[in-house]
């Protein structure tokens, strides 16, 4: 048994140390900065890849517009011809008033040029492309106009539109006889003159969707290289993103939930914190071992209190109890000495209370200096004290009895010269630690010795008879 098992010792304070370590309030400041900086290269990026889309879809309806207005050109050139064409061949006038509605009223032509021109610029080949094909086919409403005025002649009747009767006949034509003036008419919608404008209108319509084509793959062709590019980037980003998050919570679960968790486990055996982790962990786990520290001295104020006896500074009664039931459970062989102090109501009388306190001091002095650091000595009433002798057989009673008759001897000139001051000592061993009987035993020994006029060390034997 050892004493540290029963009593804790001081321990001295180590000196307070400057911590150094990772502020996490500056590394999380750190990854809110880095965060926000790739989340505005994402939103940048983001950005660019919006108005690239607008882009794209800017050239689609572009080029949506572009082939809706040359086949609206196509449409409305192909229509005005059929109801020439069918004028001229039948002489119904409701053809006219067809044609004339379109040119007048409908302008398709004219429609699909104006929203043409909204999405296009004067320098845009498909713009171009179709004001061209509008002035051919202004060329042949001319010549479809004439062609219907010839007709109105050769029908011979007076009610004509006025857009119609303002055309002037050519001379050429004015005396032609019916039958010639009708294949004037004719060869004028079906001549090879006429078609060649035709083709000439189909072409550069087709023309202006060749061109708008090509323009949108351009375009395409740019656009989605930078829409590559930047998708590419803003992956990146992500992936930059993603890392920053992992090492914000590798560094947290580092600097701060792990530290947390053992701070947890030393908090729950009572033990110091380790100085871990974050420069705030760090703080709060030196803050802790400062009031461990006081706590401990306090608890370790208290205990002596408790064990150690006030006058005389070596185990109390208390402190005796708990060493004996140590023992008791360990079943070790021990040796247990009751001391009794000769003469101490002389003493009182004679030096009065503070004489018998310093005699009580020194004796306990002595005995403590006397005995192994193993051992232990105590106080267990006014001038009774005891020693619990550990790991010790009967072998060693002529030990003992030299180490009493030593203490006697410098109880002889103790301090302020207190006379006569002695010890009368009873001893009993033990193979299996502390028991009753064996407190018994020696107090029978000690009895012996008082009998024997004190002044002694006497060793129980057993053919004494011990008093139940």
């Amino acid at each position: 048994m050892e004493k540290s098992s029963l009593l804790q010792t001081n321990k001295k304070k180590e000196p307070k140390r400057s911590v150094t370590g990772i502020n996490i309030q500056f590394l999380n400041i750190f990854f809110i900065v880095i965060t926000a900086i790739v989340f505005c290269f994402i939103l940048v990026i983001s950005s660019t890849v919006n108005n690239r889309f607008h882009a794209v879809e800017n050239v689609i309806d572009k080029f949506i517009t572009c082939e809706q207005s040359s086949e609206l050109i196509k449409e409305s050139a192909n229509y005005l011809t059929d109801q020439a064409r069918l004028f001229v061949v039948t002489h119904k006038t409701d053809y006219v008033e067809a044609y004339l509605e379109e040119i007048n009223i409908t302008k398709r032509q004219q429609k699909a040029l104006e929203e043409l021109e909204k999405v296009c610029s004067e320098k845009d080949l498909a713009l171009q492309r179709l004001k061209i094909a509008m002035e051919q086919g202004q060329s042949l409403i001319t010549m479809e106009l004439y062609a219907i005025r010839l007709a109105y002649k050769v029908i011979g009747t007076d009610e004509i539109p006025e857009q119609i009767r303002a055309i002037p006949i050519r001379a050429l034509d004015e005396n032609l006889p019916k039958e010639k003036l009708q294949e004037s008419t004719v060869n004028n919608l079906f001549g090879e003159g006429y078609l060649i404008y035709k083709t000439r209108i189909n072409e550069n319509c087709r023309l202006t969707i060749a061109a708008i084509e090509q323009q949108i793959k351009d375009e395409l062709n740019v656009n989605s290289h930078e829409l590559g590019s930047n998708i590419n980037r803003l992956r990146l980003l992500f992936l930059a993103l993603l890392i920053v998050n992992i090492l914000l919570f590798i560094a947290f679960a580092y600097l701060i939930i792990l530290p947390l968790e053992k701070f947890k486990t030393s908090i729950e055996k009572d033990e110091r914190l380790n100085v871990i982790g974050s420069l705030e962990c760090k703080h709060l786990a030196e803050s802790y071992n400062e009031i461990y520290e006081l706590k401990a001295q306090n608890e370790r104020s208290l205990l002596k209190k408790a064990e150690y006896d006030a006058l005389t500074g070596i185990l109390n009664r208390r402190a005796f109890d708990q060493v004996c039931k140590n023992s008791s459970e360990k079943k070790q062989a021990i040796a247990l000495l009751l001391i009794d102090m000769d003469n101490f109501k002389y003493i009182n009388d004679n030096y009065g209370h503070a004489g018998g306190d310093t005699a009580l001091k020194e004796l306990a002095r002595i005995l403590t200096e006397t005995f192994r650091t193993d051992d232990y000595v105590a106080r267990i009433g006014g001038d009774e004290f005891a020693a619990i002798l550990p790991q010790c057989s009967k072998s060693a009673t002529s030990i003992i009895k030299q180490k009493i008759l030593s203490v006697n001897e410098k109880l002889v000139n103790i301090k302020d010269n207190i006379k006569p001051v002695s010890v009368s000592v009873g001893v009993a061993f033990s193979d299996d630690g502390f028991t009753e009987d064996l407190f018994k035993r020696a107090d029978k020994a000690l009895y012996i010795v008082k009998e024997k006029g004190k002044r002694g060390c006497e060793v129980y034997e057993d053919n004494y008879v011990t008093e139940e």
